[in-house]
């Protein structure tokens, strides 16, 4: 790897090793470590304990919670279910005025982006979880990593195919430059950095494991110890693919922006999540998975729905704890809301809507939006806002955010459409509309999605 590449960024790598011993992180490890070893009825009675604490001085500050006071005793599970519409509608009325956060916007999963106000703990908080389910493999959060996914962990890649960042300590490929070029650079610019972990989306993580298999084996990824999957679900012949290729286990878990349940897989079950009782307590009505968490006291969200379908078990109903030795309860048959619908690029390379997610105020103008490509690297953005039409500085805004984050990869356009045109014929909000189908390209190995 080239000096002046990471040779950027000192102040910022130990700032991120600072707040990864910060208490803030340690105190949720430490905490998690002990209710591991507690009953299952202990784990209940402790999670109901913090909820009260939690509500009673951070929820009771909140407007909505205050007109509807209901939500207020944690206990009653009679309160209406909260739906991301009313959320999406009265974002203010959720914040608690005293706590300061940051603003942040959700990806837009389903084609409706949201406003949220984060506080500065709880980006702790979510490290502190996800470090303990990397720690299962034994990656720790700032040892080295190969990462595909987007540019929102901090600097853009500005159209380069990869950027080392030396606060994560890993090199993070481009998901708009997935090539075999991109990959041959990528193992000549990793052999210093000894990577012990690929992280990133499976949809982008498929085509250098599969050009990995074609062209290796290659000693550059002989130290890895996990393949990190975020964002997406992952289909049981991708996890095969990285299990055989990289000789690294899958490790997954479950969470969202809206910050209420967060769940690590199950060692012995996979596709079974251990729903950690340190982040909110989930439940599950109608199929549904509704959150209540624990973590974000800027925008406390009770009774929740994520808009995730699955199953729960919870701790001890099985009689005991986990097969795993976990005392934790069990998501199971999650069904989410990020699929890995793609789009093409300019090479025919495939682009996961999950590169494509919004964390910017200017989409949460929209009340939802949807991807329609019909030509190779080419693709629209066609967004609706209810009771009006957005302008075309909002469009234009958009549409050159939108450009800079995919670089030479994608050429986008922006138009309004009418909302019940981004829905599908069984009146789902489709994020992808699909109408292209690209030839032969160095990634036809991968089989077609499940529809």
């Amino acid at each position: 790897m080239k000096g002046s590449t990471i040779g950027r960024s000192r102040v910022a790598a130990a700032a991120f090793r600072t707040a990864c011993d910060s208490p803030l992180v340690t105190a949720h490890l430490k905490t998690l470590a002990q209710l591991e070893l507690a009953e299952p009825n202990e784990v209940v009675q402790w999670q109901e304990r913090r909820l009260r604490r939690f509500v009673d001085r951070w929820a009771s500050a909140v407007p909505y919670y205050r007109e509807n006071p209901e939500y207020l005793r944690s206990s009653d599970r009679t309160a209406a279910v909260l739906d991301k519409e009313t959320v999406r509608r009265s974002s203010a009325a959720f914040a608690n005025p005293k706590v300061p956060a940051r603003q942040v916007t959700t990806g837009g999963t389903g084609g409706r982006p949201l406003n949220l106000r984060i506080s500065y703990s709880s980006f702790f908080s979510e490290w502190a979880h996800i470090a303990y389910v990397w720690s299962r493999a034994g990656v720790r959060l700032n040892d080295p990593k190969i990462t595909f996914r987007g540019s929102s962990l901090g600097t853009g890649f500005h159209g380069r195919p990869m950027i080392y960042q030396r606060t994560y300590n890993h090199m993070a490929v481009s998901p708009f430059h997935l090539s075999e070029a991109t990959f041959t650079e990528l193992l000549s610019s990793i052999r210093d950095l000894r990577p012990v972990a690929i992280w990133g989306y499976p949809s982008s993580i498929t085509p250098f494991a599969l050009w990995a298999a074609r062209t290796g084996p290659h000693p550059e990824l002989a130290r890895l110890r996990a393949v990190l999957l975020a964002s997406e679900g992952a289909l049981d012949w991708q996890l095969d693919l990285f299990r055989e290729v990289f000789d690294a286990p899958p490790i997954r878990w479950y969470g969202q922006s809206e910050k209420v349940v967060f769940g690590a897989e199950c060692p012995r079950f996979p596709g079974h999540y251990h729903v950690t009782p340190t982040y909110g307590v989930a439940q599950v009505i109608n199929d549904r998975i509704i959150g209540s968490g624990m973590t974000n006291a800027a925008m406390p969200l009770l009774r929740y729905d994520t808009e995730d379908g699955g199953a729960l078990t919870p701790p001890g109903l099985m009689g005991g704890r986990c097969a795993c030795g976990s005392p934790f309860a069990v998501l199971r048959d999650v069904a989410g809301r990020w699929d890995q619908s793609l789009v093409y690029g300019t090479h025919d390379e495939p682009i996961s809507s999950a590169a494509l997610n919004f964390h910017d105020e200017a989409f949460a103008r929209f009340d939802r939006f949807q991807f329609r490509q019909e030509r190779r690297g080419e693709v629209e953005l066609r967004v609706a806002s209810a009771g009006r039409v957005p302008d075309s500085a909002e469009l234009e805004k958009a549409r050159c955010l939108l450009q800079h984050r995919v670089g030479d990869r994608l050429v986008i356009s922006v138009t309004v459409a009418a909302a019940d045109d981004l829905l599908s014929r069984r009146g789902k909000i489709l994020m992808i509309d699909q109408r292209y189908r690209p030839g032969q390209a160095d990634f036809s190995a991968m089989p077609a999605q499940p529809t």
